[in-house]
């Protein structure tokens, strides 16, 4: 319902509100004083924040590289994830160039490149079966606690 601070609690988890009492925790840990950059968790905003300069590689590429990962090994990640959203033969293309459902699974891949294991790739990949809604249901459940 309108008005019953969804926005707000996914901003206070993500850093980008600050909380006057309590805690977060996440994975036993109490985040709250920790940067939106320190926090282990990834936002996929309705406006998907693609960089309109970077095409679909090197947008899904920025977070590996920031987080610290070679350039190889993220290369192999982004195809990975790419591959898992469908959008391999896109991964040349400019934001501009994308209908709004790539731009959004662009920003799906961003989200969870970092944060699946190689196992759970390779769990949703036996999975290409399902329908979108039964794939967002399964990649959710195996890369909780992000936020979609």
């Amino acid at each position: 319902p309108s008005g019953c601070g969804k926005t707000t609690l996914l901003r206070t988890i993500a850093g980008f509100e600050d909380i006057t009492q309590g805690e977060i925790v996440l994975y036993g840990q109490n985040i709250a004083n920790l940067l939106p950059n320190e926090r282990p968790v990834n936002t996929v905003f309705q406006q998907y924040a693609l960089f309109p300069h970077m095409n679909v590689t090197q947008n899904v590429m920025f977070g590996l590289l920031r987080l610290g990962q070679d350039k190889t090994s993220a290369k192999f990640r982004v195809a990975e994830v790419l591959e898992l959203v469908q959008l391999t033969k896109f991964a040349d293309r400019m934001p501009n160039q994308l209908s709004g459902g790539q731009q959004q699974r662009v920003a799906l891949a961003r989200a969870l490149a970092p944060r699946l294991s190689q196992a759970q790739f390779q769990t949703i990949k036996l999975s290409y079966s399902k329908t979108p809604m039964e794939m967002a249901k399964l990649i959710k459940k195996l890369s909780s606690p992000t936020t979609f």
